[in-house]
């Protein structure tokens, strides 16, 4: 199996070579995971969501051997701050278990939403498949108090569905 490191890194390369966000981050190792990818790693729930510390030490990891830069960028809207994650490695040809066709074009599908609809996405996962909270929707609402509104909800759970990781009845 390869190091997670790797996993972050091949991550990052499979999606165009940048990645936005460490909360973004996290939720596509863990949805990645999910999905087959099998990096060993576990996760806890957090305040954004599913949350892994060895997702965030491989990446501390990856940057201090400079296969990923970081930089740090501050949104218009309120100068909240952000970071941006580059890789100039070449692509792998896997993505642990998963094929690098595959986890691109979940990479691919995970770009096009935003990170408050990742966030959701994985969370309600966690929580129907994890906690195996037969209300789900009645906890996200009180955990994501404000985020699952303006349709945001419905994005989520409309990804989940196209990658089959809907729970029943979504």
């Amino acid at each position: 199996m390869p190091q997670l490191e790797e996993l972050v890194v091949g991550a990052v390369a499979l999606s165009g070579g940048e990645l936005v966000g460490r909360i973004r981050l996290q939720k596509v190792i863990y949805l990645l995971d999910q999905l087959g990818m099998d990096s060993g790693t576990h996760f806890e729930y957090h305040h954004y969501g599913p949350y892994a510390e060895a997702v965030s030490d491989a990446l501390t990891d990856a940057k201090f051997w400079g296969k990923i830069q970081e930089s740090v960028n501050f949104r218009l809207a309120d100068g909240a701050p952000y970071s941006s994650f580059k890789t100039e490695v070449e692509a792998p040809a896997a993505l642990g278990n998963m094929s690098a066709e595959e986890a691109r074009s979940l990479l691919s599908k995970f770009a096009s939403c935003t990170s408050t609809v990742l966030e959701l996405a994985a969370t309600i996962h966690w929580l129907a498949f994890h906690e195996q909270r037969p209300d789900w929707r009645s906890e996200i609402e009180v955990r994501k108090a404000g985020k699952t509104s303006n349709g945001r909800l419905e994005k989520a759970l409309s990804l989940l569905r196209q990658i089959d990781l809907a729970p029943t009845g979504a």
